[in-house]
């Protein structure tokens, strides 16, 4: 009976030692046994069709990333440019309202010339700082034309004079390239009316064009301002 028992149990002893054998030599799945063997790790390094791709995409990241820096940059520059212009603009408007009001030049309803305080009959005596003359020039024409039509270089338009500035807003003497270049073009007209009051008015408006830049990366920008003084001076 034992014996029996023994020769029974043969088969299965030597079907586990041939799935042993088998998971060793990792060899084809034999009948009956079930492979428990690890799967091999893959250990193959990227292709140069992927590396191509890879650096392909980087650099398209890299350049959008300095496009936005380069904007931020232009907008950031342009503010900076454009507050230097109008304060500029607002500081000359100051003046004339505060100054004699018998310095102003103006034109008449006729066209006419009445000189003020300049040093000709058309100079506005406005000041850059107390001890340095920076006169502007008014135009004579009655009709102001359409803001389009100004531009930072000098026209030659008849009756309309250009008043260029070039304001170093970055603080480096040496170079030209940075600083803001102004054109303001000056309107002082008498908008005088006898019948409503004896008081006399002028009407003084001040367009101006601003650049910064130049060659292909200039820009140009335009804008005006407009005020009423009266000989009674206003603050």
């Amino acid at each position: 009976m034992h014996t029996d028992l023994f020769i029974r149990r043969i088969p299965r002893i030597d079907l586990a030692l041939g799935c042993a054998a088998h998971e060793i030599r990792a060899s084809s799945t034999r009948p009956g046994c079930h492979r428990r063997g690890t799967r091999r790790r893959s250990r193959r390094g990227f292709t140069l069709v992927e590396l191509v791709i890879a650096a392909t995409l980087l650099s398209m990241g890299v350049i959008a990333v300095f496009g936005s820096l380069l904007h931020a940059r232009r907008l950031s520059e342009g503010s900076i440019y454009q507050s230097a212009a109008v304060t500029v603009v607002q500081g000359y408007i100051e003046q004339m309202k505060a100054m004699e009001f018998a310095e102003l030049p103006y034109t008449t309803p006729a066209g006419s010339v009445v000189a003020g305080g300049g040093a000709t009959a058309t100079q506005v005596p406005t000041r850059l700082n107390a001890n340095t003359l920076d006169p502007l020039v008014i135009s004579t024409t009655t009709i102001i034309p359409a803001l389009s039509t100004l531009n930072v270089a000098a026209g030659t338009t008849a009756g309309v004079t250009n008043n260029l500035k070039t304001i170093d807003v970055n603080s480096t003497p040496t170079v030209v390239v940075d600083d803001l270049r102004l054109n303001l073009r000056v309107w002082i007209q008498d908008i005088s009316n006898p019948a409503i009051s004896a008081t006399q008015v002028r009407a003084i408006t001040v367009h101006y064009a601003w650049q910064n830049g130049t060659g292909a990366n200039a820009r140009t920008f335009r804008s005006s301002v407009r005020t009423i003084r009266s000989a009674v001076p206003t603050y």
